[in-house]
């Protein structure tokens, strides 16, 4: 597992300017920021605006976990998964393109996965099998291997 801890000097406002500057390289090509301090992104509603979902939102290329308490049990498939829910419970089977868990107190365990970041406050991100990237920018999180979620 290789680790970048992120140290802030200077302040609240050098680690919102490196937040912002950076969380670009989070987001996919047809998204835009939907929340500077947490690098959470928003979806395309098809007229052009993005907009923050309202409930949990899957497709082929994403899952994106937003509702509070929410227990989600599927599988990865190779996709982006986002969890900018408080209180989640997200076990997902198989191999993770990349995992961001931006909210307050989510458990997320995934069978592999290639990147795992953490922005949000005491997360805990759990991975099967792999040697994922982990970026650890959360407060009190953790990034640890086993789990719940199968290979």
């Amino acid at each position: 597992m290789r680790v970048r801890l992120l140290t802030a000097t200077g302040g609240a406002v050098a680690l919102t300017f490196f937040l912002v500057g950076c969380e670009s390289s989070f987001l996919g090509p047809d998204q835009e920021s939907g929340n500077e301090a947490t690098g959470a992104g928003g979806i395309a509603d098809g007229s052009g605006e993005h907009t923050e979902p309202e409930h949990n939102t899957s497709n082929d290329d994403m899952l994106l976990v937003v509702d509070d308490g929410s227990e989600v049990h599927d599988d990865c498939a190779h996709r982006e998964i986002v969890v900018t829910a408080d209180d989640a419970v997200v076990v997902l089977d198989g191999s993770c393109e990349q995992v961001r868990a931006t909210g307050r107190r989510s458990t997320v365990d995934v069978g592999s996965a290639d990147r795992i970041v953490l922005v949000g406050v005491d997360n805990r991100v759990s991975f099967i099998e792999g040697d994922p990237e982990v970026v650890n920018r959360g407060r009190n999180t953790t990034v640890a291997q086993g789990g719940t979620a199968k290979s």
